[in-house]
């Protein structure tokens, strides 16, 4: 990770600032007080927002101010990054508000709690780690605030120690003992679970030999009584055969005794129904003799008929003749009424073309010069031109007249051609209506064999016509009369040689059916006692019956006890299964527990062990070399205790720390942190901020000789971006930038 610009607007003694941070070893400088911590708190508060117990909304945000925000622009694994927290007063307490990340140009709005886990996720920090102790791997390996460097030195050893073990990740182990303490408990608790469950297993397995002997004995009676209920039931099926078959001669016999008593009845209906007949065919005889005695000559209405159709037919077809006149007649009246249209607008167009040239006339006659020209008009010119105009008006006059006189005759032709076709369509409708009117004598004639023979045609008048129609109907009622009783007449003739055929096939059927009785009486004698043999077999079978249902009832009862045995087995067999499972689970159990007990504890407590002497050697070593270099003398060393504690010797005596010199106590707080700073960025592989390191005022108390030293330590330091706060002038020689920070009226901001 590499940082690039911070942008603060209203965040502590700062109102609107960016600052830019390039890659090497860069000093923030100026006087004590002026701004340069805020910029180290401002990245933090950037990266991780507000922190409860680290960072609070009030240490940052501007006195007086409503609201605020940091932009902190970095690089991170090739992308490029940059991050907004914002800051909002809110009556009595300040708020963070929704911000932003932009990752390579691609910009999302997120909660301040989204964007710590988005912060975490990038920088790689362990996530169990940082849930327990918050912002400490970036306090411990970045950035440390001033007022905390020296902190550690005077922490209680045991919070020193438990502090340390969860930063190097060694906690895990404890927290592996206790965690196999608790499974241990729930073990020694389910151990008295299970003995409790499988302390009655020999009892229940007695119990279940026992319900198996029962089972036994069940089952043997069942397979003795299968042979007797077999036996029974093959006897019942023999009789229950029989019984079926003198069922079946019984249905035989009742069919034929039905069948005797129908075939009498059958014969008795058809002497009724012949007798019915033969006095029906003696009523219709009669009828038809007095309907033939009430005909009489009908020729004088049919010659009536065939004449009035005649004359009327030739007439009707006379008339449709001479309608056939009428297309041609249509055809010329449409060429007629086009040319009186021509007329009518050749008479329009001339008196247009007069109206013109009237007007040109009184125009030219009012004309004093020309207005293209300008130039006076003569009066021989006007007069010119008014003669001109007056010879096309009398010549127009000629040709409207001409085309009057012609509209004229052609209004009269049309008007005749008009009368022709009404006159032509009044004998249209006469045909139609007389065709309509003849169209039920022509059926009657046809129906009769009447013929309607062509007569030549004269002109009918209308009361002609209504008389010859009066005469066909009156023809027509006497004929219709007289055709109607024809129709019955030949009805009921029919009638009657169906009623024949009827009875002689009635005589027949009787004859045949009288003959076949003797048949049926002489079978129904052949059957002999049936009823008697019928009732004994059904008394047999009521007897084999009740020994099937006792055997049968003996069955179930066993059946039912077999079940109820069966099931009492496999409810304790299922038991018994659980209980020896059980008892499989407590083996388990125990062999579980001793190995936890006996082998695992003691495992993790030994590599826990070696874990804590390889990080102790390697800071132990760490602190014992930055020490030396700060100091650079040799009467006085330093070293890591077991529970991580600086030790300083001078000259084989200890001295307590908090006894050293100011010097003395920021050169071993700053060693302390630099030992801390490798060995966690070597144990946590995941970690992208090993490329940064910030420092705050590293120098407090240091004489010249161990300002001196600082250089040799940022050299050896050798990472890619190193930041320092100091207000120490001599510094500014040891770093390749500096940036100088000032503060004027309570207000800090950069200056060139």
């Amino acid at each position: 990770m590499i940082i690039k610009s911070i942008k603060l607007h209203n965040i502590r003694t700062y109102l609107s600032q960016e600052i830019g941070f390039p890659v090497g070893t860069v000093l923030l400088s100026g006087d004590i007080g002026s701004g340069k911590s805020t910029v180290l708190l401002a990245i933090e508060f950037a990266l991780f927002g507000i922190s409860k117990g680290l960072l609070s909304g009030e240490a940052i945000l501007r006195h007086g101010k409503q609201s605020g925000y940091v932009e902190l622009a970095f690089s991170l694994d090739g992308k490029d990054i940059l991050i907004q927290r914002n800051l909002k007063r809110i009556k009595d307490s300040i708020r963070q508000d929704e911000g932003f990340i932009v990752v390579n140009g691609v910009k999302q709005f997120c909660t301040a709690e989204e964007l710590r886990a988005r912060v975490l996720e990038m920088l790689g920090y362990p996530k169990e780690l940082l849930k327990k102790s918050k912002g400490m791997i970036y306090r411990f390996t970045v950035y440390t605030p001033q007022e905390e460097m020296k902190h550690i030195l005077f922490e209680d050893p045991q919070v020193r120690l438990d502090t340390l073990r969860r930063v190097f990740q060694v906690e895990k182990y404890k927290l592996v003992r206790e965690n196999t303490g608790i499974v241990m408990q729930a073990l020694r608790e389910n151990k008295r679970e299970l003995s409790a469950r499988i302390e009655d297993l020999p009892q229940k397995q007695q119990q279940s030999g026992q319900l198996a002997g029962d089972l036994a004995a069940v089952g043997e009676k069942l397979l003795a009584l299968q042979p007797l209920i077999e036996k029974t039931i093959q006897l019942l099926q023999q009789k229950q055969g029989s019984l079926k078959l003198l069922d079946e001669k019984a249905r035989q016999l009742n069919s034929l005794k039905s069948q005797l008593g129908t075939t009498g009845a059958v014969i008795s209906e058809k002497k009724k129904l012949i007798l019915s007949k033969e006095a029906e065919i003696s009523a219709t005889n009669k009828e038809i003799a007095l309907l033939k005695s009430q005909l009489q000559d009908n020729s004088e209405a049919v010659a009536q008929l065939s004449s009035g159709l005649s004359r009327l037919k030739a007439f009707s077809d006379m008339l449709l003749h001479q309608v056939e006149s009428r297309k041609p007649l249509e055809d010329e009246l449409l060429s007629v009424e086009q040319l009186r249209s021509d007329a009518e607008s050749e008479i329009s167009r001339n008196e247009a073309l007069k109206l013109s040239s009237l007007q040109l006339q009184q125009k030219i006659s009012m004309l004093d010069s020309c207005p293209t020209c300008l130039q006076p008009v003569s009066s021989g010119h006007k007069h010119k031109i008014s003669s001109e105009e007056q010879a096309k008006v009398s010549e127009l006059s000629a040709k409207s007249a001409a085309a009057a006189v012609k509209k004229s005759s052609l209004v009269q032709k049309i008007k005749s051609l008009k009368s022709e076709l009404s006159e032509l369509q009044s004998k249209e409708k006469i045909a139609a209506g007389l065709s309509s009117e003849l169209k039920p004598y022509s059926e009657l004639a046809s129906s009769l064999g009447v013929s309607v023979a062509a007569v030549a045609s004269s002109g009918l008048s209308v009361a002609d016509i209504q008389a010859e129609l009066k005469s066909l109907s009156s023809a027509k009622k006497r004929l219709d009369s007289a055709k109607e009783k024809l129709l019955i007449v030949s009805e009921k003739e029919s009638l009657i040689g169906n009623s024949e055929r009827s009875v002689a096939l009635l005589k027949e059927e009787t004859r045949s059916l009288e003959s076949s009785l003797g048949g049926i009486s002489a079978m129904i004698s052949s059957f002999g006692d049936i009823d008697a043999e019928v009732l004994q077999l059904r008394a047999d079978i009521d007897k084999v019956n009740g020994e099937k249902t006792r055997l049968m009832v003996q069955n179930a009862s066993l059946d039912k006890e077999r079940e109820s045995v069966s099931s009492q087995l496999k409810l304790l067999s299922d038991e018994i299964r659980k209980k020896e499972a059980a008892k499989k689970e407590l083996d388990v159990t125990n062999n579980l527990n001793y190995w936890l007990d006996e082998m695992f504890v003691g495992l993790v407590a030994v590599i826990e062990k070696h874990v804590m002497m390889k990080v102790h050697r390697e800071f132990d070593a760490l602190f014992r070399d930055w020490f030396a270099m700060l100091m650079g003398t040799e009467s006085l060393v330093a070293r890591i205790d077991d529970e991580f504690t600086p030790v300083v010797e001078a000259d084989g005596f200890e001295i307590p720390v908090e006894n050293l010199s100011g010097g003395e106590k920021t050169s071993c707080a700053l060693a302390y942190r630099l030992a801390l700073n490798t060995v966690i960025n070597n144990l946590v592989s995941t970690i992208r901020t090993k490329d940064i390191l910030i420092l705050d005022e590293p120098t407090d108390g240091f004489s010249t000789e161990q300002l001196d030293k600082l250089r040799d330590v940022l050299a050896q330091l050798r990472l890619p971006q190193i930041i320092l706060v100091s207000h120490e002038d001599r510094i500014e020689s040891f770093v390749q930038h500096v940036i100088r920070i000032t503060k004027e009226q309570h207000i800090s901001k950069v200056v060139d």
